[in-house]
Protein backbone atom coordinates (compact mmCIF):
# COMPACT_ATOMS: atom_id res chain seq x y z
CA UNK A 1 0.00 0.00 0.00
CA UNK A 2 1.35 3.56 -0.89
CA UNK A 3 1.92 5.84 1.65
CA UNK A 4 -0.42 9.08 1.91
CA UNK A 5 0.06 12.23 3.56
CA UNK A 6 -2.28 12.84 6.61
CA UNK A 7 -3.12 16.39 7.75
CA UNK A 8 -3.90 17.23 11.18
CA UNK A 9 -6.29 19.92 12.19
CA UNK A 10 -4.32 23.53 13.29
CA UNK A 11 -5.28 23.60 17.02
CA UNK A 12 -6.27 22.28 20.13
CA UNK A 13 -10.00 21.11 20.33
CA UNK A 14 -12.22 19.88 23.58
CA UNK A 15 -14.93 20.43 22.84
CA UNK A 16 -15.74 16.31 22.22
CA UNK A 17 -13.71 13.42 22.92
CA UNK A 18 -10.28 12.64 21.84
CA UNK A 19 -12.21 9.86 19.75
CA UNK A 20 -14.25 12.16 18.19
CA UNK A 21 -11.67 14.78 17.36
CA UNK A 22 -9.77 12.44 14.82
CA UNK A 23 -7.84 14.47 12.65
CA UNK A 24 -7.24 16.45 15.36
CA UNK A 25 -5.09 17.81 18.46
CA UNK A 26 -6.76 17.26 21.81
CA UNK A 27 -4.77 17.98 24.19
CA UNK A 28 -1.08 19.83 24.29
CA UNK A 29 1.34 21.43 26.86
CA UNK A 30 3.52 24.26 25.52
CA UNK A 31 2.74 24.46 22.40
CA UNK A 32 1.53 26.90 19.78
CA UNK A 33 0.61 26.66 16.41
CA UNK A 34 2.70 28.50 13.21
CA UNK A 35 1.27 28.09 9.57
CA UNK A 36 -1.18 25.21 11.20
CA UNK A 37 1.41 23.31 12.47
CA UNK A 38 2.70 22.80 16.12
CA UNK A 39 5.30 24.00 17.42
CA UNK A 40 7.39 24.15 20.49
CA UNK A 41 7.18 27.27 23.02
CA UNK A 42 10.00 25.71 25.09
CA UNK A 43 8.55 26.87 28.38
CA UNK A 44 9.62 29.42 31.19
CA UNK A 45 13.38 30.76 31.05
CA UNK A 46 14.39 32.55 34.14
CA UNK A 47 15.31 35.93 34.18
CA UNK A 48 16.87 37.14 36.91
CA UNK A 49 18.28 35.47 40.28
CA UNK A 50 17.01 38.28 42.48
CA UNK A 51 13.89 37.96 44.31
CA UNK A 52 10.84 39.73 45.87
CA UNK A 53 8.49 39.11 48.20
CA UNK A 54 4.87 38.29 47.30
CA UNK A 55 3.10 37.25 44.20
CA UNK A 56 3.08 39.55 41.52
CA UNK A 57 0.11 40.24 39.68
CA UNK A 58 0.98 44.04 37.91
CA UNK A 59 4.12 44.35 35.95
CA UNK A 60 4.40 47.99 33.84
CA UNK A 61 7.68 48.48 31.89
CA UNK A 62 8.87 52.00 30.68
CA UNK A 63 11.87 53.90 29.36
CA UNK A 64 12.72 57.25 31.16
CA UNK A 65 14.21 60.13 28.98
CA UNK A 66 17.57 59.33 29.67
CA UNK A 67 17.16 56.23 28.68
CA UNK A 68 16.69 53.81 31.92
CA UNK A 69 14.81 51.01 31.71
CA UNK A 70 12.07 50.53 34.48
CA UNK A 71 9.68 47.62 35.32
CA UNK A 72 7.24 48.36 37.89
CA UNK A 73 6.01 45.09 40.06
CA UNK A 74 2.91 45.13 42.68
CA UNK A 75 2.67 41.97 44.70
CA UNK A 76 0.17 41.48 47.16
CA UNK A 77 3.27 42.21 50.00
CA UNK A 78 4.73 44.67 48.23
CA UNK A 79 5.67 47.44 45.48
CA UNK A 80 8.87 47.30 43.73
CA UNK A 81 10.57 49.25 40.66
CA UNK A 82 13.12 46.97 38.62
CA UNK A 83 15.97 48.23 36.76
CA UNK A 84 18.63 45.91 36.16
CA UNK A 85 18.72 42.99 38.17
CA UNK A 86 17.83 44.62 41.58
CA UNK A 87 14.38 45.00 42.98
CA UNK A 88 14.26 48.09 44.64
CA UNK A 89 11.24 48.16 47.40
CA UNK A 90 9.38 51.50 46.77
CA UNK A 91 6.22 50.32 49.15
CA UNK A 92 4.59 53.11 50.41
CA UNK A 93 4.38 53.96 54.33
CA UNK A 94 1.42 54.14 55.81
CA UNK A 95 2.30 55.58 59.53
CA UNK A 96 5.63 56.42 61.71
CA UNK A 97 5.96 56.23 64.81
CA UNK A 98 8.57 58.47 66.84
CA UNK A 99 10.28 57.80 69.90
CA UNK A 100 6.74 55.75 70.90
CA UNK A 101 7.53 51.74 70.86
CA UNK A 102 9.03 49.72 73.67
CA UNK A 103 10.39 46.11 73.03
CA UNK A 104 9.78 43.01 75.32
CA UNK A 105 12.30 39.70 75.30
CA UNK A 106 11.94 36.61 76.57
CA UNK A 107 14.62 34.28 77.60
CA UNK A 108 14.95 31.35 74.93
CA UNK A 109 12.61 32.99 72.85
CA UNK A 110 12.86 34.27 68.61
CA UNK A 111 9.71 36.44 69.64
CA UNK A 112 10.14 39.74 70.00
CA UNK A 113 6.80 41.67 71.47
CA UNK A 114 6.31 45.24 70.64
CA UNK A 115 4.06 47.92 71.82
CA UNK A 116 3.07 50.72 69.99
CA UNK A 117 -0.17 52.53 70.75
CA UNK A 118 -2.75 52.19 68.09
CA UNK A 119 -0.52 51.07 65.23
CA UNK A 120 -3.36 49.87 62.72
CA UNK A 121 -0.34 47.07 61.54
CA UNK A 122 -1.83 43.99 60.26
CA UNK A 123 -0.28 40.29 60.40
CA UNK A 124 2.12 40.33 57.75
CA UNK A 125 2.60 43.90 57.48
CA UNK A 126 6.04 45.29 57.64
CA UNK A 127 7.60 48.00 59.82
CA UNK A 128 11.07 49.45 59.41
CA UNK A 129 12.55 50.21 63.48
CA UNK A 130 14.94 52.52 63.67
CA UNK A 131 16.97 54.66 67.10
CA UNK A 132 16.90 51.17 69.42
CA UNK A 133 20.02 50.09 71.57
CA UNK A 134 20.59 47.01 72.57
CA UNK A 135 17.33 45.54 74.40
CA UNK A 136 19.63 42.64 76.24
CA UNK A 137 21.94 39.73 75.72
CA UNK A 138 21.77 38.98 71.81
CA UNK A 139 19.28 41.32 71.08
CA UNK A 140 21.75 43.92 69.64
CA UNK A 141 20.61 47.35 68.41
CA UNK A 142 21.71 45.55 64.98
CA UNK A 143 18.99 43.40 65.41
CA UNK A 144 16.44 45.29 66.40
CA UNK A 145 17.05 48.19 63.62
CA UNK A 146 15.69 46.70 60.74
CA UNK A 147 12.77 45.97 58.52
CA UNK A 148 10.65 43.06 59.70
CA UNK A 149 7.33 41.38 59.19
CA UNK A 150 4.68 41.17 61.31
CA UNK A 151 3.54 37.63 62.72
CA UNK A 152 0.97 38.54 65.58
CA UNK A 153 -1.02 41.56 66.23
CA UNK A 154 -3.28 43.05 68.76
CA UNK A 155 -4.54 46.61 69.04
CA UNK A 156 -1.59 48.10 70.88
CA UNK A 157 0.39 45.48 69.92
CA UNK A 158 2.83 42.98 67.56
CA UNK A 159 5.13 40.29 67.44
CA UNK A 160 8.32 39.77 65.16
CA UNK A 161 11.10 36.84 64.80
CA UNK A 162 14.26 38.29 66.04
CA UNK A 163 17.31 37.78 63.07
CA UNK A 164 20.66 38.56 62.14
CA UNK A 165 21.72 41.10 59.33
CA UNK A 166 21.97 37.78 57.88
CA UNK A 167 18.48 37.12 58.08
CA UNK A 168 19.25 34.15 60.48
CA UNK A 169 16.61 33.50 63.40
CA UNK A 170 18.42 34.57 67.04
CA UNK A 171 17.40 33.45 70.04
CA UNK A 172 17.17 35.98 73.45
CA UNK A 173 19.55 34.43 76.18
CA UNK A 174 17.90 36.56 78.62
CA UNK A 175 14.42 38.11 79.31
CA UNK A 176 13.89 41.77 79.28
CA UNK A 177 11.96 44.69 78.26
CA UNK A 178 12.14 48.47 77.55
CA UNK A 179 12.97 50.57 74.49
CA UNK A 180 15.71 49.33 73.40
CA UNK A 181 17.56 52.67 74.31
CA UNK A 182 16.03 55.90 73.60
CA UNK A 183 13.97 57.28 70.48
CA UNK A 184 12.62 54.27 68.94
CA UNK A 185 11.22 54.69 65.88
CA UNK A 186 9.07 53.12 63.39
CA UNK A 187 7.65 53.41 59.67
CA UNK A 188 4.81 51.15 58.89
CA UNK A 189 4.53 50.39 55.23
CA UNK A 190 0.71 50.15 53.84
CA UNK A 191 -1.26 47.02 55.27
CA UNK A 192 -0.60 44.12 52.54
CA UNK A 193 -3.18 42.24 50.67
CA UNK A 194 -4.14 39.04 50.70
CA UNK A 195 -3.14 36.11 48.23
CA UNK A 196 -6.77 34.63 47.93
CA UNK A 197 -9.82 36.14 47.16
CA UNK A 198 -12.32 36.14 49.27
CA UNK A 199 -16.04 36.12 48.97
CA UNK A 200 -18.92 35.88 51.36
CA UNK A 201 -21.06 37.37 54.28
CA UNK A 202 -20.07 39.55 57.48
CA UNK A 203 -17.64 41.56 58.21
CA UNK A 204 -14.19 41.31 56.18
CA UNK A 205 -16.34 40.34 52.94
CA UNK A 206 -18.18 41.68 50.27
CA UNK A 207 -18.91 45.32 50.66
CA UNK A 208 -17.95 45.32 54.58
CA UNK A 209 -14.51 44.37 53.41
CA UNK A 210 -13.50 46.87 50.42
CA UNK A 211 -14.38 50.05 52.68
CA UNK A 212 -12.16 50.32 55.89
CA UNK A 213 -14.12 47.35 58.11
CA UNK A 214 -11.92 44.55 58.45
CA UNK A 215 -8.61 46.39 58.36
CA UNK A 216 -6.69 49.11 60.31
CA UNK A 217 -6.68 51.74 58.16
CA UNK A 218 -6.51 50.60 54.13
CA UNK A 219 -9.53 49.77 52.37
CA UNK A 220 -8.47 46.50 50.23
CA UNK A 221 -6.32 44.53 52.92
CA UNK A 222 -9.12 42.09 53.19
CA UNK A 223 -9.65 41.18 49.56
CA UNK A 224 -7.00 39.75 46.78
CA UNK A 225 -4.26 42.29 46.10
CA UNK A 226 -4.46 43.48 42.40
CA UNK A 227 -2.61 46.47 41.48
CA UNK A 228 -3.08 48.71 38.80
CA UNK A 229 0.30 50.52 37.64
CA UNK A 230 1.10 53.07 35.05
CA UNK A 231 3.77 55.61 33.82
CA UNK A 232 3.09 59.31 33.82
CA UNK A 233 6.08 60.29 31.95
CA UNK A 234 9.14 58.99 33.41
CA UNK A 235 7.43 58.61 36.94
CA UNK A 236 4.83 55.57 37.92
CA UNK A 237 1.38 56.19 39.54
CA UNK A 238 -0.11 53.07 41.34
CA UNK A 239 -3.25 51.58 43.27
CA UNK A 240 -4.42 48.77 45.46
CA UNK A 241 -7.63 48.22 43.85
CA UNK A 242 -9.68 49.58 46.41
CA UNK A 243 -6.98 51.29 47.88
CA UNK A 244 -5.14 54.68 47.51
CA UNK A 245 -3.14 56.17 44.58
CA UNK A 246 0.38 56.43 45.16
CA UNK A 247 3.11 58.43 42.66
CA UNK A 248 6.71 57.47 42.57
CA UNK A 249 8.74 60.57 41.40
CA UNK A 250 11.57 59.12 39.07
CA UNK A 251 13.55 62.03 40.10
CA UNK A 252 13.98 61.45 43.66
CA UNK A 253 16.05 57.84 43.08
CA UNK A 254 15.13 54.25 43.88
CA UNK A 255 15.69 54.55 47.30
CA UNK A 256 12.68 56.73 47.79
CA UNK A 257 9.33 55.11 48.32
CA UNK A 258 6.08 55.72 46.36
CA UNK A 259 3.93 58.31 48.13
CA UNK A 260 0.18 59.09 48.30
CA UNK A 261 -1.10 61.95 45.69
CA UNK A 262 -2.32 63.66 48.43
CA UNK A 263 1.29 64.53 49.60
CA UNK A 264 2.18 65.98 46.46
CA UNK A 265 3.36 69.71 45.83
CA UNK A 266 0.31 71.48 45.12
CA UNK A 267 -2.35 68.74 45.74
CA UNK A 268 -5.84 69.69 44.91
CA UNK A 269 -8.89 66.80 45.90
CA UNK A 270 -7.41 64.09 44.86
CA UNK A 271 -9.18 60.65 45.46
CA UNK A 272 -8.81 59.17 48.72
CA UNK A 273 -9.23 55.83 46.86
CA UNK A 274 -9.85 53.82 43.94
CA UNK A 275 -10.48 50.33 41.81
CA UNK A 276 -8.02 51.13 39.34
CA UNK A 277 -5.66 54.16 37.98
CA UNK A 278 -4.72 54.21 34.02
CA UNK A 279 -3.26 57.29 31.86
CA UNK A 280 -5.01 58.55 29.02
CA UNK A 281 -1.83 58.34 26.71
CA UNK A 282 -2.94 61.11 24.17
CA UNK A 283 -3.86 63.84 26.52
CA UNK A 284 -2.23 62.79 29.57
CA UNK A 285 -4.52 63.18 31.82
CA UNK A 286 -4.28 60.55 35.11
CA UNK A 287 -7.83 59.09 35.24
CA UNK A 288 -9.30 57.23 38.55
CA UNK A 289 -12.02 54.30 37.72
CA UNK A 290 -14.32 53.71 40.96
CA UNK A 291 -13.27 56.49 43.19
CA UNK A 292 -14.15 58.83 45.90
CA UNK A 293 -16.22 61.23 44.27
CA UNK A 294 -15.56 65.14 44.79
CA UNK A 295 -16.07 66.68 48.31
CA UNK A 296 -16.98 62.41 49.11
CA UNK A 297 -14.99 60.10 51.49
CA UNK A 298 -16.59 56.80 49.99
CA UNK A 299 -15.73 55.24 46.98
CA UNK A 300 -17.96 55.50 44.51
CA UNK A 301 -17.62 52.05 42.20
CA UNK A 302 -19.51 54.10 38.97
CA UNK A 303 -17.29 57.11 39.56
CA UNK A 304 -14.78 58.24 37.09
CA UNK A 305 -12.31 61.34 38.24
CA UNK A 306 -9.68 62.93 36.13
CA UNK A 307 -6.84 65.36 37.12
CA UNK A 308 -5.74 68.18 35.29
CA UNK A 309 -3.94 67.66 32.09
CA UNK A 310 -0.23 67.07 32.42
CA UNK A 311 -0.54 67.77 36.45
CA UNK A 312 -1.27 64.55 38.62
CA UNK A 313 -2.40 66.71 41.91
CA UNK A 314 -4.50 68.58 40.89
CA UNK A 315 -8.02 67.21 40.81
CA UNK A 316 -10.42 70.52 41.39
CA UNK A 317 -12.27 70.88 38.47
CA UNK A 318 -12.33 74.60 37.47
CA UNK A 319 -12.41 76.78 34.53
CA UNK A 320 -8.70 77.50 34.66
CA UNK A 321 -7.90 73.66 34.54
CA UNK A 322 -9.26 70.54 32.75
CA UNK A 323 -10.09 68.32 35.65
CA UNK A 324 -13.13 66.90 35.90
CA UNK A 325 -15.24 63.77 36.55
CA UNK A 326 -17.86 61.43 34.95
CA UNK A 327 -20.82 58.73 36.47
CA UNK A 328 -21.35 55.57 34.69
CA UNK A 329 -25.11 54.54 34.72
CA UNK A 330 -25.11 51.10 33.51
CA UNK A 331 -23.82 48.50 36.03
CA UNK A 332 -23.01 48.66 39.94
CA UNK A 333 -19.13 48.35 39.91
CA UNK A 334 -16.39 49.32 37.37
CA UNK A 335 -14.25 46.09 37.06
CA UNK A 336 -11.73 47.52 35.04
CA UNK A 337 -10.21 49.82 31.97
CA UNK A 338 -7.66 49.21 29.27
CA UNK A 339 -6.19 51.07 26.78
CA UNK A 340 -6.82 50.82 22.93
CA UNK A 341 -6.34 52.64 19.94
CA UNK A 342 -7.38 56.64 20.91
CA UNK A 343 -9.61 55.30 23.69
CA UNK A 344 -9.94 53.36 27.19
CA UNK A 345 -12.47 50.38 27.39
CA UNK A 346 -14.32 50.13 30.18
CA UNK A 347 -16.07 47.25 32.02
CA UNK A 348 -18.71 47.70 34.42
CA UNK A 349 -20.02 44.33 36.09
CA UNK A 350 -23.05 44.67 33.30
CA UNK A 351 -22.38 46.71 30.39
CA UNK A 352 -18.92 47.88 28.22
CA UNK A 353 -18.25 51.58 27.28
CA UNK A 354 -15.51 53.51 25.27
CA UNK A 355 -13.91 56.71 26.72
CA UNK A 356 -12.53 59.18 24.38
CA UNK A 357 -10.63 62.16 24.51
CA UNK A 358 -12.80 64.58 22.98
CA UNK A 359 -11.33 68.22 24.38
CA UNK A 360 -12.62 71.08 26.35
CA UNK A 361 -15.11 71.69 27.50
CA UNK A 362 -16.09 68.21 28.42
CA UNK A 363 -12.36 66.89 28.27
CA UNK A 364 -13.72 63.26 27.48
CA UNK A 365 -16.78 61.34 26.01
CA UNK A 366 -18.52 58.09 27.04
CA UNK A 367 -20.16 55.69 24.87
CA UNK A 368 -22.35 52.59 26.01
CA UNK A 369 -21.10 50.00 23.84
CA UNK A 370 -22.98 47.05 24.74
CA UNK A 371 -25.04 45.72 27.67
CA UNK A 372 -25.47 41.98 29.04
CA UNK A 373 -21.35 41.50 28.48
CA UNK A 374 -18.92 42.12 31.30
CA UNK A 375 -15.35 40.86 32.15
CA UNK A 376 -14.57 38.03 34.46
CA UNK A 377 -11.75 39.56 36.22
CA UNK A 378 -10.21 43.52 36.44
CA UNK A 379 -6.98 41.41 34.34
CA UNK A 380 -9.05 39.03 32.27
CA UNK A 381 -8.51 41.18 29.36
CA UNK A 382 -5.56 42.65 26.99
CA UNK A 383 -4.73 44.31 23.80
CA UNK A 384 -2.83 42.72 21.11
CA UNK A 385 -2.34 45.12 17.76
CA UNK A 386 -5.03 47.32 18.74
CA UNK A 387 -7.36 44.73 19.43
CA UNK A 388 -9.17 43.84 22.52
CA UNK A 389 -9.15 40.04 23.64
CA UNK A 390 -11.34 39.50 26.65
CA UNK A 391 -12.84 36.57 29.04
CA UNK A 392 -16.52 36.97 30.34
CA UNK A 393 -18.39 34.40 32.93
CA UNK A 394 -18.71 31.77 29.87
CA UNK A 395 -17.00 33.16 26.78
CA UNK A 396 -14.45 34.74 25.53
CA UNK A 397 -15.00 38.12 23.10
CA UNK A 398 -13.08 40.31 21.37
CA UNK A 399 -13.42 43.88 20.67
CA UNK A 400 -11.97 46.53 17.81
CA UNK A 401 -14.78 49.03 17.43
CA UNK A 402 -17.54 46.04 18.00
CA UNK A 403 -17.85 43.29 20.51
CA UNK A 404 -17.63 40.07 18.94
CA UNK A 405 -17.79 36.49 20.41
CA UNK A 406 -14.23 34.33 19.39
CA UNK A 407 -14.66 31.11 18.01
CA UNK A 408 -13.15 28.71 20.94
CA UNK A 409 -12.44 25.41 20.54
CA UNK A 410 -11.86 24.73 24.23
CA UNK A 411 -14.57 26.92 25.69
CA UNK A 412 -16.65 24.13 27.71
CA UNK A 413 -13.27 22.42 28.74
CA UNK A 414 -12.45 26.33 30.76
CA UNK A 415 -15.73 26.98 31.92
CA UNK A 416 -17.22 23.32 32.87
CA UNK A 417 -14.56 23.08 35.49
CA UNK A 418 -13.85 26.60 36.53
CA UNK A 419 -13.48 27.78 40.11
CA UNK A 420 -15.63 30.72 39.98
CA UNK A 421 -14.75 32.03 43.55
CA UNK A 422 -11.03 32.46 42.48
CA UNK A 423 -11.80 34.19 39.32
CA UNK A 424 -10.13 37.23 40.27
CA UNK A 425 -6.83 35.14 39.27
CA UNK A 426 -7.76 35.01 35.80
CA UNK A 427 -5.19 37.47 33.40
CA UNK A 428 -4.62 38.01 30.10
CA UNK A 429 -1.26 38.60 28.05
CA UNK A 430 0.72 38.37 25.34
CA UNK A 431 4.29 36.92 24.65
CA UNK A 432 6.64 39.56 25.48
CA UNK A 433 9.67 39.91 26.44
CA UNK A 434 10.94 41.89 29.80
Amino acid sequence: MPLSRYTFQPGINREGTSYSNEGGWYECDKVRFRSGRPEKIGGWEKNISSTFLGSCRRLNQWVALDGDKFIGLGTHLKLYIKQGSAFNDVTPIRATTTNGILFAATDESSTITATDDDHGALINDFVTISGAATLGGVITAAVLNQEYQITAVTTDTYTFTAKDTDGDTVTANSSDSGNGGSGVDGAYQINVGLDVFVDGIGYGSGFWGETTWGSGTSGFSSQLRLWSLDNFGEDLVSCGRFGSIFYWDKSNGLTTRAVPLASLSGASNPPANALQVIVSEKDKHLLALGCTPFGGSAIDFMQIRWSDQANAADWTPTTANSAGDVRLSSGSQIIAGLKTRQEIVIWTDTSIYSLRFVGAPYIFSVDLITEGVSLLSPNAAINANNVVYFMDQDNFYVYSGGIQTMPCSVRAYVFEDFNHAQAYKVFASRKCTI
